[in-house]
């Protein structure tokens, strides 16, 4: 398959007219003469040639393209090549196996050589390669596709929706910025947003825990990824993969089983895309080798011979077709494709809320947080978001529990440590762990709300404290529970504790103050002067269940 297809010229029509035949009888005569001697004379030195023992076409000047490819595409990819240098035997097309990880990591490094073409296996490429300073022109849009779905144990039923999967705790994510399923199913909840209600702060709610939980295996070294052959008859795991990698697992591990939840499936694509490393000029006009072997490419994809390739490999064509026999998701409805902002922003979000967390709390004890709030008190408000925020964070993270009032603590001290700030699957007395002790102490903090409020001596010693814990490994925080304003005359002043919070601010060693009014009465405009001394944010929470929005937006705002 030649790189640019062309016709032949049209052959020169004789004259009409009889006149100068036998002139023109001799010029014909001389000029096959001519052109017999050429085709002898080229016989003769092709045979001599080849008698000397060089590889015919050894006199062509090699061009060399670069292509990485996704490594399931990477069988029908060499199958392309080959038709094409058929062709081409001049060009060198030089075919390496990459995912996204492997592509982003080249163009984190000045010394590393891009590739010229790409097919990529993730809908998060375009987002990764602008960001590198690099643009990327879709050849053909898309070579291949496969549906994602959500691989299970035999039992595993289809849930209602992606959004009730975030929320549900079965699912174990891979690196989204790294691999395409897992992409797709932090995206899908977006897609299915018309029929589910959600809206982008309820996901962003679901997807905090999530994300923690990934960031937990991340730090802690282990498998970001589930191994399929691993699932059995007893798994609870919910593992987003494409229908392509199902099948292909299925053959040794019959225990497996793909659904897809009720609003539909996603659809990895897999483009081709030629990354513009030459002039865009040169492009614009066709003339770039890169375009050109990649039209070729294409071409080879939409053929017979490309249609089938892709078919025996499991894979479904554009039209995004079932395939035979409805094996694998079958005829599952499809979801839309979220804008390109979308999957950049959700992309973005992911990489910040799955740093873990080390988060020292800090709650108001004063006599005020007895007071009724809706059908519960300010306290008992504060100690149910104070649960639900431990049911988002994985055992890596480390909370830790202090109270404040006035003279609360040793030596007529506005504050007390209940809980010191250590991660949650720290083992404590009993055989009991750190996070039960966390618990244990959040329930008891309704028999301690005595005095008035001390707000400003406890943030100090609290963000203070919080320095001195600071780990590199965790995004590290102060957050203060509180129902308003300092009332405590023997307290610092305003002033003086924003000037010192902003004295003690080390860019280096970052620690943010997060502020949580409990109830109308909270003083916003004290509490806001407090988080903004050091790059924190002031919340104003009057339900327990948007204690979670409220920590999804605190950590996407580091």
């Amino acid at each position: 398959m030649s790189l640019d297809d062309s016709t032949a010229p049209e052959t020169a029509p004789a004259t009409a007219d009889g006149s100068g035949g036998a002139g023109r009888s001799a010029k014909t005569y001389v000029l096959g003469g001519l052109a017999l001697a050429l085709v002898v004379g080229l016989v003769g030195f092709f045979t001599v040639r080849g008698a000397s023992g060089e590889p015919e076409g050894a006199d062509c000047i090699s061009e060399v393209v670069t292509l990485t490819t996704a490594p399931v595409m990477e069988d029908l990819v060499n199958q392309a090549v080959k038709d094409v240098n058929e062709d081409e035997p001049c060009i060198d097309i030089q075919v390496t196996a990459g995912t996204v990880k492997d592509v982003v990591a080249v163009l984190s490094d000045p010394n590393a050589e891009l590739p010229e073409i790409w097919i990529p296996d993730s809908p998060t490429w375009k987002g990764q390669l602008t960001s590198a300073g690099w643009t990327g022109t879709p050849i053909a849009e898309v070579l291949a596709q496969t549906p994602v779905g959500l691989i299970g144990g035999p039992a595993a039923k289809a849930p209602a929706s992606w959004s009730s999967v975030l929320d549900g705790g079965s699912l174990a994510m891979a690196d989204p910025s790294a691999e395409g399923a897992s992409a797709l199913a932090l995206l899908a909840p977006y897609a299915e947003m018309k029929k589910t209600g959600e809206t982008a702060l309820s996901i962003e709610e679901k997807t905090v825990p999530v994300a923690q939980t990934f960031g937990e295996r991340a730090v802690a070294g282990g498998a970001t990824e589930t191994d399929l052959s691993t699932i059995t008859a007893s798994s609870t795991q919910l593992v987003p993969a494409t229908e392509q990698a199902y099948l292909a697992a299925r053959r040794s591990n019959d225990q497996l089983t793909l659904v897809a939840p009720k609003t539909g499936a996603p659809m990895l694509q897999y483009p081709l895309i030629d990354v513009n490393r030459g002039s865009k000029d040169i492009l614009a006009s066709g003339g770039d080798l890169s375009a050109r072997v990649g039209r070729a490419l294409g071409r080879w994809f939409a053929s017979g011979a490309g249609v089938e390739a892709v078919a025996a490999a499991e894979l479904r064509g554009p039209d995004g077709a079932a395939l035979p026999n409805d094996i694998g998701l079958g005829s599952t409805p499809v979801l839309p494709t979220v804008a390109q902002k979308t999957t950049d922003d959700t992309l973005r979000q992911w990489r910040v809320l799955s740093v873990p967390s080390s988060i020292l709390a800090v709650v108001d004890l004063s006599g005020s947080m007895k007071m009724a709030i809706g059908d519960t008190t300010r306290i008992g408000l504060a100690v149910t978001a104070s649960q639900v925020a431990l049911d988002a964070f994985p055992a890596q993270a480390r909370i830790g529990i202090w109270g404040f009032s006035k003279n609360r603590g040793e030596n007529g001290a506005s504050y007390a440590e209940y809980s010191p700030l250590e991660r949650l699957d720290a083992p404590a007395a009993d055989g009991k762990t750190h996070g039960d002790e966390v618990r244990a102490e959040a329930d008891a903090l309704p028999s301690k709300v005595r005095g008035g409020t001390g707000v400003m001596d406890s943030t100090l010693a609290a963000y203070k404290h919080a320095q001195e814990m600071w780990d590199p490994a965790w995004f590290n925080s102060v957050v203060i529970m509180t129902d308003g304003a300092s009332d405590d005359s023997s307290s610092l002043s305003l002033e003086s504790l924003v000037n010192q919070l902003k004295s003690l601010r080390d860019p280096a060693k970052p620690v943010k103050v997060i502020v949580i009014g409990i109830s109308q009465d909270a003083d916003t405009g004290e509490l806001e002067q407090i988080a903004a001394a050091t790059g924190g944010q002031n919340y104003l929470v009057t339900n327990p269940n948007e204690i979670l929005g409220v920590l999804a937006q605190a950590l996407l705002n580091r």
